[in-house]
């Protein structure tokens, strides 16, 4: 007789790579607009302090399945502090003209950006872990507009724990030994994408790839459904409404060959460069309440989605928290409300 503990864990390695499969190998996160270097390179280093990032996202689901993304980041900008000091000091300048060359001064706006993120990820018996590093060059195009180039070079580790696997014979049974062949569950890719941002004070308009180069390093038959290149569209603004509310909508777009076209919208409201709200809404039914709270130094954001469709009773609802950090800002910058 089969284990039922055997007919558990298949069933849950099958579900779980579908859910693999079908959102693809990056992690998804709802507040993705905080932390935008790890969609696109190109945002890598657009300010002039080290911005670090830790984020948590747990979904609550039927199956009783644990599901979970963490990942914590640091990106920021190379000779900042010399170009903090040039636009504090520019403040003291009484002559306008003069302020508005300093600021639109294309050596003052021309910079290197470099940073890196550890993510990792728990879906029942399927984890990864992965590890980036970018680098972007920014510079001007016109008085307003910049563009930036970033490329990432990413690591992933993805296995599957059959430890609560039950076998009777583990010398013919053919999904037990497939498992074996693979790796026993176990594969390491190297990455590569590309990113670019058309930007200025108040707009930015983004093209980035996923999974555009992959080289698998070992392990070739569990995870090969979630290998696609995906293509993303990110782009948004902020309106000053009053001296006290800004608005900021924004759009994220995804394509891969063979999938459906996925996309999210959402638009957030900050009352005193302090407290903002908003929602959000995707093309996978999801409906998402958004709450943050910022300073010039610390951000605490959080986010609550509810999948409405019948057929995401895998996601039925999950919580996101992202907690912000700005160092080396001597100036008291603040952080884009995008």
């Amino acid at each position: 007789m089969i284990s039922w503990l055997r007919i558990v864990s298949v069933y849950s390695a099958t579900v779980v790579l579908l859910c693999i499969d079908a959102k693809g190998q990056e992690d998804d996160y709802t507040q993705y607009y905080l932390n935008l270097p790890a969609v696109n390179a190109g945002f890598t280093g657009m300010d002039d302090f080290l911005d670090v990032k830790s984020g948590v996202r747990e979904g609550w689901n039927n199956f009783g399945i644990k599901n979970n993304n963490l990942y914590l980041s640091a990106y920021g900008a190379l000779n900042s502090a010399s170009r903090s000091g040039r636009r504090n000091n520019s403040l003291r300048v009484s002559n306008p003209q003069v302020f508005d060359d300093i600021q639109n001064d294309k050596k003052f706006r021309r910079r290197h950006g470099l940073g890196g993120m550890l993510t990792n990820r728990t879906v029942g018996p399927y984890q990864s872990f992965g590890a980036n590093m970018n680098y972007a060059y920014h510079l001007p195009i016109s008085g307003k507009l910049n563009i930036s180039l970033g490329t990432r070079l990413g690591y992933t580790n993805q296995r599957l724990d059959f430890s609560g696997l039950v076998v009777r014979d583990d010398v013919n049974d053919l999904f037990y030994r497939s498992l074996v062949e693979s790796g026993q569950g176990n594969q390491n890719t190297f990455l590569v994408d590309f990113g670019t941002v058309l930007y200025s004070k108040k707009f930015f308009l983004g093209l980035s790839t996923s999974n555009f180069v992959t080289e698998r390093l070992n392990g070739d038959q569990l995870f090969t459904l979630n290998q696609e290149s995906r293509f993303r569209l990110q782009t948004g603004t902020v309106f000053t409404l009053n001296q006290e509310l800004d608005l900021a909508p924004g759009v994220q777009i995804i394509y891969a060959e063979g999938y459906d076209l996925l996309w999210t919208a959402n638009v957030r409201v900050r009352y005193k460069n302090l407290l903002s709200l908003g929602t959000a809404y995707g093309s996978d039914s999801r409906v998402s309440l958004l709450v943050g709270l910022s300073t010039t130094n610390l951000a605490i954001n959080y986010s609550y989605d509810i999948y409405t469709s019948e057929v995401n009773n895998f996601n039925v609802n999950t919580h996101e928290l992202v907690l912000g950090l700005t160092l080396f800002n001597k100036f008291k910058l603040r952080p884009r409300f995008w």
